[in-house]
Formats: C-alpha cells, sequence, structure tokens
C-alpha cells in the first residue's frame, strides 16, 4: 500500500514515513525511510528508527521534526 500511495505522491517509498505500535507493523517500517514505534511492542521499537512512549500521539511531532532535519536526511 505505502508503494502504491508513494506512487500516487511521485514519492519513492524511502521518502515517506510510518508511525506504528506492533509486529504487524514491521514490514511498514521497512519500507519507508523514516519509521516512529509509537507506545509500540518490544518488536516494534527495535525495527522503528525511533520510538517515542506518551499518552498523546502529537508528541512525535518534535521527534519528527529532528529527524527530518538531521543532517543525514
Amino acid at each position: 500500500m505505502v508503494s502504491a500511495w508513494a506512487r500516487d505522491l511521485g514519492l519513492a517509498p524511502h521518502a515517506c514515513g510510518a508511525i506504528g505500535d506492533s509486529r504487524s507493523d514491521l514490514p511498514l517500517f521497512a519500507s519507508v525511510g523514516l519509521s516512529v514505534a509509537f507506545n509500540a511492542s518490544a518488536a516494534a521499537w527495535a525495527a522503528a528508527t525511533t520510538a517515542v512512549d506518551a499518552g498523546d500521539l502529537r508528541t512525535v511531532i518534535p521527534t519528527l521534526a529532528r529527524l527530518l532535519s538531521a543532517p543525514d536526511r
């Protein structure tokens, strides 16, 4: 699905990001360039670019901003 959405937007999948919380998100994390495990299982945490534990999904915004502005991006 990510590949189709990326193609429709004119993007490569590695230029996309995903937020997930469980083992079922591992294929998604592997197909994108940036992944955030949010209140996630150990497997998702290990597979993600970074992880956030918080009560509000909006708390990932500063993390995304830091990752997107990193010099190696």
